[in-house]
C-alpha cells in the first residue's frame, strides 16, 4: 500500500511498519523535503514505474516480507541507477547488508535503531549526490555540444575551402586561417566569461612559447605550444560560476572534483577537429605532476606530454609569481622538492628568467639629465627631458615608458625605455579594461608627452 500526496516527492521511504513510516515522514518534512511512502518492495517499484524521473533518494529497511531490501535496492540499481540509495539494516542482517554495499548496491548504509539527526543528514548528503550528479551529467552534455558545433563549424568551413578554391596552397591556407578562426572563437568565448582569466592565458602563452624554444622545439612546434596555452583553460566556460568564481584551493571537495573536469572538457571542446587533436591532448594533461600526482589520468614523468608539461609550469609559475604568499626565489625552493614540475624545465625557466633579467638591466634608460626649458614643438607636445607619472588611462601614443608596466600576475608587459605605438597602448587598453593591470600609473618622458590638448588614439 502506497501513501501518494498532491506534490511529487523527492524521498521515497520503503518500511513494513506503518509507524517507522510516519517518523521518517515527520522528521524529513520538517528538513523540507517532500516524501513519499511505501509499505513494501513491490509498492515502491510501482511507484517508481509512474514518478522515478521526481524522486532523487530512496530510503528502506532492509527486513521485510516478500522483496527485503537488498532486493529492492538491486532492482532500483539496474533500472533508475540515478536514484541514490539508503539501506536501513538491524544487526542481525548486517552480513547481508554488507554484501549489498560490495556490490554497489546501496549508496550510503545506516544501523538501526538510527539516531535522527544523523539520518536526516544522510539523507541531506544523498538528495546533494543525486544533484551532483544530475549536473554532471548537465555539464557533459554542453560540452558534447559545444564540440559539436565546432564540429559543424569546420564541416562548413572546410566546404567553403573546397568550394572557392582549386590550387592546393591556397587550400592549406585556408585551412590555416579556419583553424584560427576555431581558436580565436575559443578564446572570445574565455575572455567574455572569465577576462582575468584569458588575460593570465595569454601571459602563460607569452612564458610558453619561451621555454618551448629553450627546449628544443621548432618555430611550428613552439607556436602551436602558444595556441594550446592560450586556450587551456577553456574548459572552465562550461562549468558553473560557483565552481570557477572561486580559487580552486577554497572549493568544497565536490566542487573541487567538478572544476578538476576543465583539461576533459576542454580536449571535447577540439576533439571534432583532426588538426587540434595534439593541442586537446595537450590540454587535458595540463595539471598532471611529475610525480605523478596531478589529474586527470595520473601520469607521471615523461609519459605527460613535453607541451602540457611546458603549459603546467608557465601557469604554475605565473599564478605564484602573482600571488602574495611568498617570493619567486622562495617558489623556485620549494619547487625543488615538490615534485609538481619536469626538473629540466625548472632549469630552463630559471635561464629564462634570469635572461629577462639582463635584457631588462641592458635595457634601462640612463639617468635623465637636468629639466630644460619648455619649448612648445606642437599642439600638446614639448620636448624636455624630466619625466612624469601619467595614469594608465591618459597614455598615448608616442609616449616613451620611464617605468614598467607590470600585470597582476607580476609579468613585464612593457618595459623603462619603450615607446608607445598604438599596437602596445591597444595591448596596455585590453589588460586595463580586464582587470589584468597592476600598474596604475607609469612615468614617461615628458619630452614625448602628448597633452590633453592632443587627439587620442582611435
Amino acid at each position: 500500500m502506497a501513501q501518494t500526496s498532491t506534490e511529487l516527492p523527492s524521498v521515497l521511504a520503503v518500511d513494513d511498519e506503518p509507524s517507522v513510516l510516519s517518523a521518517l515522514t515527520r522528521l524529513l518534512a520538517r528538513s523540507g523535503m517532500r516524501v513519499l511512502t511505501a509499505t513494501s518492495g513491490s509498492a515502491a517499484l510501482q511507484i517508481l514505474e509512474e514518478h522515478a524521473s521526481s524522486i532523487s533518494v530512496l530510503i528502506s529497511d532492509y527486513a521485510m516480507p516478500g522483496m527485503n531490501g537488498a532486493e529492492l535496492m538491486h532492482s532500483v540499481l539496474l533500472r533508475w541507477p540515478d536514484i541514490t540509495r539508503v539501506l536501513l539494516t538491524g544487526n542481525a542482517d548486517m552480513a547481508s547488508a554488507a554484501r549489498a554495499v560490495n556490490e554497489g548496491q546501496l549508496s550510503r548504509l545506516l544501523t538501526k535503531p538510527w539516531q535522527p539527526d544523523n539520518l536526516r543528514q544522510t539523507v541531506v548528503e544523498a538528495l546533494e549526490q543525486h544533484q551532483l550528479l544530475i549536473e554532471n551529467r548537465r555539464l557533459r552534455q554542453l560540452a558534447d555540444e559545444q564540440a559539436e558545433r565546432l564540429e559543424h563549424m569546420h564541416e562548413r568551413l572546410e566546404r567553403l575551402v573546397v568550394e572557392r578554391t582549386t590550387e592546393l596552397e591556397a587550400a592549406n591556407a585556408q585551412l590555416h586561417r579556419s583553424l584560427l578562426e576555431i581558436v580565436r572563437l575559443l578564446v572570445t568565448s574565455l575572455e567574455h566569461r572569465l577576462p582575468v582569466r584569458a588575460a593570465r592565458c595569454r601571459e602563460v602563452a607569452r612564458l610558453a612559447g619561451a621555454l618551448a624554444e629553450r627546449a628544443g622545439m621548432g618555430p611550428v612546434e613552439a607556436r602551436r605550444v602558444q595556441v594550446a596555452a592560450l586556450v587551456h583553460d577553456v574548459g572552465l566556460t562550461a562549468l558553473p560560476d560557483a565552481v570557477v568564481r572561486r580559487p580552486p584551493g577554497e572549493l568544497a571537495m565536490s566542487a573541487r572534483t567538478q572544476y578538476q573536469t576543465h583539461p576533459v572538457i576542454g580536449q571535447r571542446m577540439l576533439r571534432s577537429v583532426a588538426e587540434l587533436t595534439d593541442i586537446g591532448s595537450w590540454i587535458r594533461h595540463h595539471h598532471e605532476r611529475w610525480d605523478g600526482g596531478g589529474y586527470p589520468d595520473k601520469l607521471a614523468g615523461e609519459a605527460i606530454p613535453l607541451a602540457s608539461r611546458i603549459i603546467g609550469l608557465a601557469d604554475g609559475y605565473l599564478a605564484a609569481v602573482g600571488s602574495d604568499t611568498m617570493t619567486v626565489r622562495q617558489w623556485r625552493e620549494t619547487q625543488k622538492t615538490a615534485g609538481a614540475f619536469d626538473p629540466a624545465l625548472l632549469e630552463l625557466l630559471a635561464e629564462e628568467e634570469s635572461g629577462r633579467a639582463l635584457n631588462k638591466t641592458a635595457h634601462s634608460p640612463p639617468t635623465a639629465p637636468a629639466p630644460a626649458e619648455r619649448a612648445p614643438l606642437g599642439p600638446g607636445v614639448y620636448e624636455e627631458a624630466e619625466s612624469i607619472a601619467v595614469a594608465i588611462e591618459s597614455l598615448r601614443t608616442g609616449m616613451v615608458l620611464v617605468d614598467e608596466v607590470v600585470t597582476t600576475s607580476g609579468t613585464v608587459l612593457l618595459s623603462a625605455g619603450e615607446q608607445l605605438t598604438a599596437e602596445r597602448l591597444q595591448h596596455i587598453q585590453e589588460f586595463q579594461r580586464e582587470g589584468g593591470l597592476r600598474t596604475t600609473r607609469v612615468g614617461v618622458a615628458v619630452g614625448t608627452l602628448v597633452t590633453e590638448s592632443a587627439p587620442p588614439i582611435a
